[in-house]
């Protein structure tokens, strides 16, 4: 049920937090990443080691500062993360040709055939987030969040 959202900011008079929409995007995004959580148990994967085989599907090869970038994590959070699913077989790290400091990092096989499965699974955590929403709406959605990210980077 859609109701009338007020856009006041925290500094309004009128502000209620339930219609804030950051704080409408922030607990979206834990119940996404909670779902997520409960369903990669069945896989022993964790959602960090999901969200960087998904870069890896999108690009591969990346760098380690890329994948840091991309999945928002610090870079010595993502090392230790890729150190873990290379002992996994699930990524190889390798110096970039060119530059011994710059390290990329490879999804292998194991990898590959292991985000096939995730993905199936993703898709049907995404079709439930989006049950009664129209295609523009997500299409429309995507954008804003992807103008305020330009936004706040400015």
């Amino acid at each position: 049920m859609l109701k009338k959202v007020s856009l006041h900011g925290p500094d309004h008079p009128n502000f209620r937090l339930d219609d804030y929409p950051l704080y409408n995007l922030n607990r979206t995004s834990a119940t996404y990443i909670e779902a997520m959580t409960d369903s990669l148990k069945q896989y022993n994967m964790d959602q960090p080691s999901w969200r960087v085989l998904m870069l890896l599907g999108d690009k591969n090869p990346s760098t380690v500062g890329d994948l840091s970038r991309r999945s928002v994590t610090k870079f010595s959070t993502i090392t230790r993360i890729l150190i873990r699913m290379e002992n996994d077989g699930l990524i190889d790290r390798k110096p970039f040709p060119d530059d011994n400091r710059v390290i990329e990092v490879f999804i292998t096989n194991k990898g590959k055939d292991i985000l096939q499965e995730l993905k199936v699974l993703a898709s049907k955590i995404y079709q439930k987030a989006f049950d009664g929403i129209s295609d523009q709406d997500a299409i429309n959605f995507t954008n804003i969040l992807i103008k305020m990210r330009e936004n706040l980077s400015d």
